[in-house]
């Protein structure tokens, strides 16, 4: 059977019109996702299949890098133009562990149409450690896909000046489980959680780069001591699932943060109440003109930003006529991502008890202000309360006797008339001195009264010297104390006493910092643990932590029988 010569032509040509399809070139690429990383980065090597079909497939082994994850797959095919061209994709995920750079070979493949050999590919890895993490100000790009962060609102902050701490987590996953995550803690600061809706993901573009971002906690913290401290250990454990059947774990951590505390610039007076911004002091009163035995209230409030809940109640000059009751402290404190601003109130309850005219005089509180730079006075005005007669029901003017509460005095005493009708007398007739008696009470008399009088100038001198008195009962007063139903305000107080009879202070001068400049000017060992027992009472009494009050009560005895020994 024969064809004609056109058939045959037609044949040829339709046969060279498939030829450019079956002999389509094949080739094998390698490419990655980035060429400048650094140690610790995670980055995507893809191997690309052209036009033809891989035989056998395991990760490849690259120096330099260390396979964590993959592949994923994906495959296209185009026909255009009559020419067909098919391509299949693998990506492996793979960790920087090279400090300088990395190279990927030219490798060799067995595919369908024979041994073909990739390309090679240089990767630049940056010297030092991965500098990328997301921070608020996102100078440098980020690259892991998976990063914890303390994003600080202040790098340098003074002593009480309160610092606002934003713990977030960067994603760049789809598929993240995060089972658990530690926030570490805070060694030298006092600490105010912030109440935050429940962590969420938020897409946020950075350097060009989509990430899924959640803020997971966020804290104000008042440095307590001055120095540089380091903050780190937020770690983070999650799964991440490949597919449906199979995932592994993965952990994140977060570079170091450096937080530097700089001491006050100059030394805080003695009424100074801490570091604050922007602190106002108002006082007012709820009348200004009252009878005798009513009540008045005197509200003194501090208001500003700053940790409010350190303010102790004010020490006040009260004229010596007022009875006045302890204070009433009332909080209204907002704690949110700009710190700790509000006000604290004390109201001193106060009841006349003499007619009068009086001036309760002005009251100053100082604060350092970290804004400034330096210690500002605020100062509230002086009040005048005019206490008129009480009158009773009839319009007779009421009387009430008042007396100041003090001592006890003995300013009489009874004389017993002597009795002579008693045969225990001598007869007329018989000398005095012959009778044992009377030489015994001769002797008796002198002795009786030096040892009287000899009393009576130790307790004068004893009342003439009340601070020299405290000082030396002050071990017996603190045990004293600490013999009652133990709290923690029991606890606190007594220690204060004994640290003002002992240094012979005022309240107003008890300071920690002034009771541990003056202790450790004597003895550095022992200013350094009144100053241990100092912090542990206030972290007690402001609920930062819980102990056994009978062993800080035992420990307070002990540091006190040392320091008399000490003192001596």
């Amino acid at each position: 059977m024969t064809f004609p010569r056109t058939g045959l032509v037609l044949a040829w040509a339709i046969l060279a019109s498939w030829m450019p399809a079956l002999a389509q070139e094949a080739s094998v690429e390698v490419t990655v996702n980035a060429t400048t990383v650094s140690q610790g980065d995670l980055i995507r090597v893809t191997l690309s299949f052209v036009n033809c079909k891989v035989k056998e497939l395991d990760p490849p082994q690259i120096q330099g890098l260390d396979w964590r994850m993959g592949p994923s797959t994906s495959s296209n095919t185009q026909w255009i133009n009559g020419v067909t061209t098919s391509k299949q994709q693998y990506t492996y995920g793979y960790a920087v562990t090279a400090a300088k750079e990395v190279r990927i070979p030219a490798m060799t493949w067995k595919t369908n149409r024979g041994a073909l050999k990739s390309n090679a590919v240089r990767i630049v890895v940056e010297s030092g450690t991965s500098q990328n993490t997301p921070s608020r100000t996102k100078t440098k790009a980020v690259q892991r896909d998976l990063v914890t962060a303390i994003e600080p609102s202040k790098r340098t902050v003074y002593l009480g000046e309160p610092l606002v701490l934003t713990y977030k987590i960067y994603n760049r996953y789809t598929n993240l489980d995060v089972r658990n995550y530690d926030i570490p803690e805070l060694e030298g600061f006092w600490k105010e959680t912030v109440q935050t809706p429940d962590a969420r993901w938020e897409p946020q573009l950075i350097n060009g780069k989509r990430y899924n971002v959640a803020t997971v906690r966020q804290i104000v913290a008042f440095p307590q001591q001055t120095g540089t401290f380091t903050l780190r250990d937020f770690d983070l454990t999650g799964y991440l699932r490949i597919n449906f059947f199979e995932g592994r774990d993965i952990q994140a951590t977060c570079d170091p943060v450096t937080i530097e505390v700089l001491p006050l610039p100059e030394a805080a007076p003695r009424n100074s109440v801490g570091t604050f911004s922007s602190l106002n002091v108002t006082q007012t009163l709820s009348a200004d003109s009252v009878s005798t035995n009513e009540a008045v209230t005197l509200e003194i409030m501090y208001k500003g930003s700053g940790n409010l809940k350190f303010l102790r109640e004010p020490q006040l000059a009260w004229p010596s006529e007022f009875e006045v009751f302890e204070a009433e402290v009332t909080d209204k404190i907002a704690l949110s991502a700009r710190g700790e601003t509000g006000s604290r109130t004390f109201k001193f309850v106060a009841i006349p008890r003499a007619p009068g005219d009086y001036a309760l005089p002005p009251f100053e509180a100082v604060s350092f202000d970290p804004l400034t730079g330096t210690h500002v006075s605020s100062v509230a005005p002086g009040l005048k309360v005019h206490v008129g007669k009480s009158t009773g029901a009839d319009g007779a003017t009421a009387s009430m006797t008042f007396t100041h509460q003090q001592d006890v005095q003995v300013l009489t005493q009874d004389v017993r008339h002597i009795l002579t009708s008693s045969s225990r007398f001598l007869p007329r007739n018989r000398p005095p001195w012959t009778s044992w008696t009377f030489a015994l009470g001769m002797l008796v008399a002198p002795l009786t009264f030096a040892v009287g009088a000899l009393r009576r100038r130790r307790r004068t001198l004893v009342e003439a010297d009340l601070r020299g008195t405290r000082h030396r009962r002050a071990l017996r007063a603190l045990k004293a104390s600490l013999k009652q139903e133990l709290t923690i305000e029991v606890v606190g107080e007594a220690m204060e006493q004994y640290l003002m009879a002992k240094l012979g202070w005022e309240r107003s001068q008890l300071t920690r910092d002034a009771m541990r400049t003056h202790l450790q000017g004597q003895d550095p060992a022992l200013g350094a643990s009144w100053d241990d027992i100092w912090v542990a009472c206030e972290m007690q009494r402001y609920g930062a932590s819980q102990g056994n009050l009978d062993a800080l009560a035992t420990q307070l005895i002990a540091l006190a029988e040392t320091t008399e020994s000490t003192l001596s």
